[in-house]
């Protein structure tokens, strides 16, 4: 196609424009380039596309092709419209006008939403654009479609705290109205309104700095023609799902900078954790060797020592290893019939042994032999998480008690540890079963994550709550019971 040709044809449509009168023609320069438009909404429709793909329209011009081609090509053509519409003997009844009085604008708006069946797409040019449609009545208006609980309601727009505040309160009634928002670079100059994909409004905005709305709209165009209004559609689609992808990519970029804080912060962590219990092993191991005469209490003292950080540094590095198996699928289970009692009792035993000289602190446990819970499942995996649960509770109390509660409730076995500590920060709730998720000074944050897969694994549950009668906080885990 010649460059004389194309100058003879809308920018937008490529209708022809010779022989057509001077005064309806509209001329806009663009970038610097002077363009001829059949009409109005070509011309703002040209301007819509080179808002939002940018660098990849002058692709399109330099193909010698007109901008709306690929949106054509999902449309019906105007002149197989007419003959599919001659053959079923009706008269067409394509309409296509521009309208210029604002108050027949905000009517039309109306009565298109009042009159959908089936879908409602709104692209808003501004968030002021919203705003005003809000003060309008426009919201009454969806909210009142919408109750007919046929009509899907989408809505693309940018968003600010008015907005979102709005929007929840509309989803807490009607579950068919979606809304996204359109980041800043997406942003035009024209509002859309298209209704059941059988009449669209395309609105320009003239002042987005009024308050009123008959004061801020330009000129608009109405149409029922199926060409037109199936363009604003794959507009309407294209954008709703590259926003969609949008908030994808931003979701995951956040979550990885959470994940990237969170093994930063576990680097750090271990590597202090690890550090702890070399040191005083490496120590004392130094001080044994060169003491060529020690005393038989002196050196039990100091073996326990070692012993007690060996430990330590030993459950550090299984912990490391059960995240591998974990992250791996390829966590295993041993499972044994046996009594849940039995496990809580050798757990509180060896933490006894631990806490034994700390005045403040109570641990609470009643092991009757009446009320052994059967259970089958995996008796190292149980302690472990019954260890943990008890380590954590005891971490943060530094005085009062600890309690452990068992009880069957309908078909499981459920345990709850009981503390009066400092209970759980808000901010830790979303995060509490996550790996690195810690605000203790000491410990990897490994241990909830840890026992919240192993209870998944058995088929059971955990949670955790802070206490509503008094301080500190409650773990409560639950597995299925085995008959007795």
């Amino acid at each position: 196609m010649t460059d004389e040709e194309l100058q003879c044809k809308c920018a937008l449509c490529g209708k022809s424009l010779r022989g057509q009168e001077t005064a309806t023609l509209v001329e806009e320069t663009v970038d610097g380039t002077n363009y001829s438009f059949d009409r109005r909404d070509c011309a703002i429709m040209f301007k819509r596309f080179k808002g939002v793909y940018g660098d990849e329209f002058k692709e399109f011009l330099g193909q010698r092709q007109y901008i709306s081609d690929p949106f054509w090509d999902k449309a019906i053509p105007k002149e197989e419209e007419i003959k599919e519409i001659e053959k079923e003997g009706l008269k067409p009844e394509i309409i296509d006008i521009v309208i210029r009085d604002p108050v027949q604008m905000q009517k039309t708006a109306f009565d298109m939403v009042k009159s959908a069946t089936e879908e409602i797409m709104i692209i808003f040019s501004t968030s002021n654009a919203f705003h005003r449609q809000e003060r309008q009545g426009a919201v009454k208006v969806l909210e009142e479609v919408e109750a007919s609980e046929d009509v899907n309601i989408r809505i693309l727009t940018p968003i600010d705290q008015q907005i979102k505040d709005t929007f929840t309160k509309l989803k807490e009634h009607f579950k068919k109205i979606e809304m996204r928002d359109i980041q800043e670079c997406l942003h035009t100059k024209v509002t859309i309104l298209v209704v059941d994909r059988r009449s669209s409004l395309a609105v320009e905005l003239e002042d987005d700095n009024k308050d009123l709305v008959y004061e801020a709209m330009g000129l608009a165009t109405y149409s029922t023609s199926k060409s037109t209004v199936l363009s604003y559609v794959s507009i309407f689609e294209s954008l709703w799902k590259q926003v969609e992808l949008n908030e994808q990519v931003t979701r995951l970029y956040e979550q990885l900078k959470i994940q990237d804080k969170m093994q930063q912060d576990f680097i750090n962590v271990a590597a202090h954790e690890l550090r702890a219990p070399i040191q005083p092993i490496l120590g004392l191991a130094e001080v044994l060797r060169s003491k060529k005469k020690i005393d038989a209490n002196e050196q039990e003292e100091l073996l326990g020592v070692i012993i007690r950080n060996a430990k330590r540094l030993k459950g550090l590095t299984e912990n490391i290893l059960d995240v591998a198996r974990i992250e791996g699928q390829s966590l295993t289970l041993h499972k044994e019939p046996l009594y849940i009692d039995d496990i809580i009792l050798d757990v509180v035993e060896d933490m006894m042994n631990q806490i034994g000289k700390i005045d403040d602190l109570k641990l609470l446990y009643d092991s009757r032999p009446d009320t052994r819970l059967p259970v089958e499942a995996d008796r190292g995996r149980i302690t472990q998480v019954i260890n943990n649960l008890l380590i954590n509770a005891v971490n943060f109390t530094k005085k009062g008690t600890v309690s452990i509660i068992k009880e069957k409730k309908n078909d499981s076995v459920v345990v709850a540890i009981k503390d009066t500590g400092i209970g759980i920060d808000s901010d830790m709730f979303p995060r509490l079963f996550t790996k690195f998720a810690t605000k203790s000074p000491k410990g990897t944050g490994l241990g909830l994550y840890i026992s919240k897969s192993i209870m998944e694994a058995h088929g059971g549950k955990i949670w955790a709550e802070n206490n509503v009668d008094e301080e500190g906080a409650t773990f409560t885990f639950s597995l299925p019971a085995r008959p007795s």
